[in-house]
C-alpha cells in the first residue's frame, strides 16, 4: 500500500530550477507560488499528482521589481485565469527589507481580502516581523483558515494565529540547534492544528541538513515532532493529515478553477 506523505508547503519550480531530483509519488499537500503567474510553469510538474494542490501568491519579494497597485492586479487576474486551492504564500519579511514595511503591509492585507473574496485558505510567510503580523492579525479575518508556515516565531504570535482559526505548520528548521523557541510553539500547539511541510528545496531537517530538501524529508521533521511532543509517530502523521484534510475542506474555489489534475472544475476538496 502506498504510504501518504503530508507536505503542506513546498516549491516544485525551485527545485526544478536547481536541477533537485523529487519524486510527488504519495504526497499529499501544497505547491506554492510565489510570483504571479508562475503557476503556468508548475502546472506540468504538479499535473499527474492528484492530491497535490496548487496555491497562488506573491510574496514581500515581489515588490524589489514592481509596485504594489500592479503586484495585486496581475495575482488577481492570475487567480482569475488559472484558480487555485489556495491564495499564498504572502506575508511580511523584514529580514530582507522587501519594499518598505508599508508597501509590505499593503500588499499583505489587500491579498488577505483577495483570499476571503476567493474563499481560499492564506498561506502565510513571517520572518523578523512578530508585531506587525500580530497586528494584522488581529485586524483581519480568514472565513476560509489558513497556515502559518514554516512557524519560526514565539507562542505569542501563535497564539494569535489559533485565535485567528490558523493552522501551524512546521519545517526541517525546528530541528536545528538553538531553535528553542521554535521547538516551544512546537510542543504547545494543539494536536488539531499542527501540520508539517518541508519548504523544499530549503530547511532541509537534520540529519539531512546542508542538502536540497524534498517531500520525503518530512520523514525526518514528522519523526521529531511526535518525539518532542511524547507522541506516537504514526499516529501523529496521520493526525496531522486529518488536519489537512480539515484545512482543504475551508477551500472553495470557484467554477472554471484548474485542480492540480488538469480537469477544470471546483476545486477538489
Amino acid at each position: 500500500m502506498l504510504v501518504m506523505i503530508l507536505d503542506s508547503h513546498f516549491h516544485s519550480l525551485t527545485m526544478a530550477q536547481k536541477n533537485v531530483q523529487f519524486s510527488l509519488l504519495g504526497v499529499i499537500g501544497i505547491d506554492i507560488g510565489t510570483v504571479p503567474y508562475d503557476i503556468l510553469k508548475r502546472k506540468p510538474l504538479i499535473g499527474n499528482h492528484p492530491l497535490v494542490y496548487s496555491s497562488q501568491g506573491a510574496g514581500p519579494w515581489c515588490l524589489d521589481s514592481g509596485e504594489a497597485g500592479e503586484i495585486l492586479k496581475e495575482i488577481e487576474d492570475s487567480i482569475e485565469k488559472y484558480g487555485g486551492s489556495f491564495l499564498g504564500e504572502v506575508g511580511l519579511d523584514y529580514h530582507w527589507k522587501y519594499g518598505t514595511k508599508e508597501t509590505q503591509r499593503k500588499l499583505f492585507e489587500s491579498q488577505i481580502g483577495i483570499a476571503s473574496r476567493y474563499s481560499l485558505p492564506v498561506i502565510i510567510h513571517s520572518r523578523d516581523a512578530d508585531e506587525d503580523m500580530i497586528d494584522i492579525l488581529s485586524s483581519n479575518d480568514f472565513p476560509s483558515s489558513g497556515i502559518m508556515h514554516s512557524f519560526s516565531s514565539s507562542p505569542k504570535l501563535m497564539e494569535k494565529a489559533l485565535e485567528k482559526g490558523l493552522y501551524i505548520s512546521f519545517s526541517g528548521n525546528v530541528t536545528y540547534k538553538g531553535n528553542d523557541k521554535i521547538r516551544e510553539s512546537a510542543k504547545l500547539c494543539p494536536p488539531e492544528r499542527i501540520l508539517y511541510e518541508t519548504d523544499s528545496p530549503y530547511l532541509a531537517p537534520i540529519p539531512v541538513r546542508g542538502n536540497p530538501s524534498t517531500p520525503e524529508c518530512t520523514e525526518y521533521t514528522s519523526s521529531f515532532l511526535a518525539s518532542l511532543r511524547c507522541e506516537e509517530v504514526d499516529a501523529f502523521r496521520k493526525k496531522a493529515i486529518g488536519n489537512f484534510l480539515t484545512l482543504l475542506s475551508h477551500s472553495k474555489g470557484g467554477e472554471g478553477y484548474i485542480h492540480p489534475s488538469g480537469d477544470v472544475q471546483r476545486a477538489k476538496v
